[in-house]
């Protein structure tokens, strides 16, 4: 859902949630063969970082393209992608964590259930967008995201807090940006900064912790604990 009562700018119906996301869209795109290079050693690796990746930027530019737009079906048409994508989004963040930090099964079964999941989600939000309630749709968001603790509960007590710490605070960025916006509170800078503009800026820094996780694994070499105390 766009800010309310934004000024906007030529070219741009909510400037502040458009800019951000499309230069957001743009640094993770530069980004991206940095983090592939880093798996030159371990190519196995690149498929699941692809994912990755591309979900990022699909996210953030079908967002950025989205706000840029005032009306027209291309505008509803993209709001429904642009709600759908979140979902790519997590479950595309669960790819490379799974694919490089786990083997067999625990591995699969996650990665096959989580992408489950998130198409139903998509599927919800895209062909039934008017039919789901946005409370609905947030805790959807939420709860599919936050079945990443298991996960990181897993990694925790294998290589310790400092390992996960991005997960976590990234997971944490999303959920505040998600609840900000769904409170329609705070508004920073009536008519340029509301809830919608924090949530935007939360995502941005809960997909950039996420990157920092993801880059931190992406060489398939997992540290020894990094809270081990040294002897």
């Amino acid at each position: 859902m766009p800010g309310t009562g934004l000024y906007p700018i030529p070219g741009f119906n909510d400037p502040v949630s458009s800019l951000t996301h499309l230069v957001g869209a743009s640094v993770f795109a530069c980004l991206t063969p940095v983090l592939l290079r880093r798996a030159r050693f371990h190519p196995r690796s690149w498929g699941y970082l692809s994912v990755f990746a591309l979900a990022s930027i699909l996210l953030l530019s079908t967002s950025g393209i989205y706000h840029l737009l005032t009306v027209g079906d291309e505008r509803r048409i993209l709001q429904r992608l642009d709600h759908g994508a979140i979902f790519v989004m997590i479950a595309g963040t669960f790819t490379p964590v799974h694919g490089i930090c786990f083997r067999g099964r625990p591995r699969w079964v996650p990665l096959v259930l989580m992408w489950l999941a998130a198409t139903v989600g998509l599927t919800l939000k895209t062909v039934f967008f008017t039919a789901v309630a946005e409370g609905v749709g947030l805790l959807f968001y939420i709860v599919l995201g936050w079945a990443g603790m298991f996960t990181v509960l897993t990694l925790w007590r294998r290589f310790g807090y400092r390992f996960v710490e991005p997960l976590v605070w990234g997971g944490v960025a999303y959920t505040v940006g998600g609840i900000l916006e769904f409170l329609r509170w705070p508004v920073l800078i009536p008519g340029v900064v509301g809830p919608h503009e924090l949530f935007h800026v939360c995502v941005l820094v809960g997909i950039g912790l996420h990157w920092k996780f993801v880059f931190q694994i992406a060489s398939g070499k997992l540290p020894d604990r990094l809270d081990r105390p040294k002897e």
